[in-house]
């Protein structure tokens, strides 16, 4: 397994909220997408996506403003070295963003054993409650059902991505704490998502070290390709 990142300096055109990243990530990197044949179809595919999107880098935590005119990092991970590419070449040509793109820096990341990650932006969990409605977890709800889910999508991703059976230990999942008091809360076309920043550890064995890696690749648990569920390793933050 392969994982690339790309880090794309971009400069603003007008202020964004903290709550509003979400809106201006999927916005922009739709319009990229779109100038690529192979990124529009790979977007446009059902299922899983082998990619996922981070937030802005810096951003200031009293004021959670990012500022125009200031410069910040967006960052992508996949799993297709293609999409790095493509993602490059559909910028490029693409001339109706809320920013200016001032470089790009790729890399393909080498990752040997993996102890325990941080969710460098929140994550995302639907669920359905006992009436049948679906809305998002949040810490007053089961975190076992969370660590249960985040191994079950990991190995999902895996069996769509790889095309192979994979089955996580039981204890695939050593130590986890979610590491915000109350949820993180943005908004989308209207409505609002609740997300959440976990730490999470890992055992040893190889498979569960094989779904660690592929975290970093395409994220965890849902919306990744909108900005949630990118992860570094815990002692980096």
């Amino acid at each position: 397994m392969r994982i690339y990142e790309l880090k794309i300096k971009i400069r603003l055109k007008k202020d964004i909220s903290f709550k509003d990243y979400i809106n201006f990530v999927s916005k922009n990197v739709n319009y990229i997408f779109y100038n690529s044949t192979i990124l529009r179809a790979l977007h446009e595919k059902r299922g899983f996506k082998p990619y996922v999107v981070g937030s802005l880098y810096p951003v200031n935590k009293k004021e959670k403003v990012y500022k125009q005119d200031a410069i910040y990092t967006l960052t992508l991970r996949t799993i297709e070295e293609a999409v790095v590419g493509e993602f490059y070449k559909a910028s490029k040509k693409t001339t109706n963003l809320d920013f200016d793109i001032e470089d790009f820096k790729s890399r393909e990341l080498k990752l040997s054993y993996i102890d325990e990650i941080y969710t460098i932006t929140p994550a995302v969990l639907t669920i359905t409650d006992q009436n049948g409605k679906i809305r998002y977890w949040t810490i007053e709800d089961d975190p076992l059902l969370l660590q249960k889910r985040i191994v079950d999508n990991l190995e999902k991703k895996y069996i769509e991505f790889f095309k192979k059976s994979v089955k996580a230990p039981s204890d695939m999942v050593g130590f986890f704490k979610v590491v915000n008091q109350k949820p993180l809360v943005f908004n989308y076309k209207g409505g609002k998502i609740f997300a959440n920043r976990f730490q999470i550890g890992f055992n040893s064995d190889e498979v569960s070290q094989r779904l660690a890696r592929l975290s970093f690749g395409v994220g965890i648990l849902e919306k990744n390709p909108l900005g949630f569920g990118m992860v570094v390793r815990a002692r980096d933050d």
